[in-house]
């Protein structure tokens, strides 16, 4: 159960309008031999409105004055029981900067803070070169006014600038898959498009942008349907792979059953008919016209 405090003052409000409420009621009671009427009861009524007005009153200073200091202290307790990530501010990798800002906004959103501690609670976990930075930001900025966001822009312009974030957008608009398998272009997709969130407004602007930088052996081997959801893209880029790697695996069998019945010999270099070109088989061809 709560306890809710009550300063001395409001309390000495609440006994006064309470004793002054019975009073009145006394007086009209003798005045109406202890009838009760419509109009009788509008002092009443007053000071009842009175009394409710010091209450909301009290509340407003356990939530907002007197009891400000625990408020604050609850949550600065309960954030540092996650163990939030401190930061030194290494200039060298921008990314730990990123991964920082990351965590300590989790920890700010599973625990509700609000949000006029949230860049107190930040900055109490800048260290080294960092916690220097911010000292000369309170030297040179109103920080006591300063809002989440605004916290969020001076700490990006300072550790992850301009540049860098161009850089990184680049980087995803030009992601293909390559060598990695699906998974692993989906976990670097993931990654890189945390860098470029107004890029790609819609999930099936994204399903789109993943299938175009799949490797064309696995974008060859999916339906022909459209997939309008990235999540129905990456499942059938994770099926036309699991197609071409049977489909490998079955051709390498062959090979390792025939050089076996003659004895050990030197494995045949396997040449797709269509294209005449050595060392891949169909799914691999990078000659194949794309299917309607």
């Amino acid at each position: 159960m709560r306890v809710c405090y009550i300063p001395r003052e409001a309390s000495k409000e609440i006994i006064l309008l309470n004793k002054h409420s019975r009073a009145n009621m006394g007086k009209q009671d003798t005045r109406t031999g202890g009838a009760t009427s419509s109009t009788t009861g509008l002092p009443h009524d007053e000071e009842v409105a009175k009394l409710f007005q010091a209450l909301l009153r009290i509340a407003s200073l356990e939530l907002e004055g007197t009891n400000g200091f625990n408020r604050r202290l609850k949550f600065l307790k309960m954030f540092i029981s996650l163990s939030p990530p401190e930061y030194a501010g290494n200039l060298d990798n921008s990314l730990e900067g990123l991964e920082w800002l990351r965590r300590v906004k989790q920890c700010f959103d599973v625990l509700d803070v609000p949000g006029d501690l949230r860049v107190g609670f930040a900055a109490y976990t800048l260290t080294g070169a960092a916690g220097y930075w911010w000292d000369f930001v309170k030297r040179t900025c109103d920080v006591e006014s300063m809002n989440w966001d605004d916290f969020e822009k001076i700490f990006l312009n300072r550790y992850y600038p301009e540049s860098l974030r161009r850089a990184k957008v680049e980087e995803f608009l030009n992601l293909t898959q390559g060598e990695m398998t699906v998974f692993q272009y989906e976990s670097k997709f993931i990654e890189l498009s945390w860098h470029a969130p107004n890029v790609l407004t819609s999930d099936k602007d994204m399903a789109g942008k993943f299938l175009r930088g799949l490797r064309p052996s696995i974008g060859i081997g999916l339906p022909g349907f459209v997939h309008n959801t990235y999540h129905e893209a990456v499942e059938a880029a994770l099926m036309a792979e699991e197609i071409e790697n049977f489909e490998y695996q079955s051709v390498q069998e062959s090979f390792e059953g025939a050089s076996g019945r003659g004895g050990k010999r030197k494995r045949k270099q396997y040449t797709y008919h269509n294209c005449g070109q050595p060392g891949h088989i169909r799914p691999h061809c990078p000659y194949n016209p794309p299917s309607s």
